[in-house]
């Protein structure tokens, strides 16, 4: 199958630019890769690839070798922003910031009505440097599929440190007492899939799917607002 995934190489402002790059992609795969003033395109030709998602995770591997070979030879923090995928019949897909459950693709992550938690966790994160950064890292989890786990679990994390700071003691114990979580399901829903990579053992790293990532999420989701309740609850 054959796909045209096109994005954005970060900060656009930086005018980036590589001629073109041909990757094999297993035994009969192939890559190939350009830019030109920060818009960036791959074509994939892979007889095995089962579809577009798969399609967009091969391309943004493929694409972060040669952006992060590139920034590394200049001393320069580059990133990497795909948008959209065509399939070969020429239907296009593109990537938002919004994923929703693909079980049941009307539920997304969203609150409804957002205003009050919005000003909620505005006023939280505003006193609070564990929330704060937690918060980051779950979004940044939402916008990256390879290091979901990862992010999601140290926003977790943020939270148990927290609680550890005010107790003294370094341990999950009164993070699970105050939010009513429980180790077992935060080890098999994110934790297993994020220590391989937290701690570089890439080889060993268990493969997600979209409906891993999206427990993963929902999870980090849940764990963050029942923080927010208590630490900032509606008045």
């Amino acid at each position: 199958m054959r796909y045209v995934i096109t994005g954005r190489v970060q900060p656009e402002r930086a005018e980036i630019s590589f001629s073109r790059v041909d990757m094999r992609i297993g035994e009969n795969g192939k890559a190939t890769l350009s830019c030109d003033a920060s818009q960036v395109t791959v074509v994939l030709d892979i007889p095995s690839v089962d579809g577009w998602i798969s399609a967009m995770l091969i391309a943004e591997d493929v694409a972060s070798i040669v952006v992060g070979g590139l920034g590394f030879s200049l001393g320069s923090g580059y990133s990497l922003d795909l948008i959209q995928v065509t399939e070969e019949d020429g239907t296009p897909h593109v990537f938002g910031v919004r994923p929703s459950n693909p079980e049941k693709h009307y539920e997304t992550l969203a609150y409804d009505p957002h205003s009050e938690v919005f000003n909620r966790a505005l006023r939280l994160a505003g006193r609070d440097i564990f929330f704060r950064l937690a918060v980051r890292d779950y979004l940044q989890a939402i916008n990256d599929m390879s290091d979901c786990a990862t992010y999601c679990y140290r926003a977790i994390e943020s939270l148990k440190s927290s609680y550890a700071m005010r107790s003294g003691h370094d341990r999950w114990n009164e993070m699970h007492e105050a939010l009513g979580t429980n180790q077992q399901l935060i080890t098999t829903t994110i934790k297993q899939y994020a220590d391989p990579v937290r701690h570089g053992n890439w080889v060993n790293a268990k493969p997600t799917d979209k409906f891993i990532r999206w427990r993963m999420l929902s999870l980090t989701r849940d764990i963050l607002k029942r923080y927010l309740d208590i630490e900032q609850p509606v008045v």
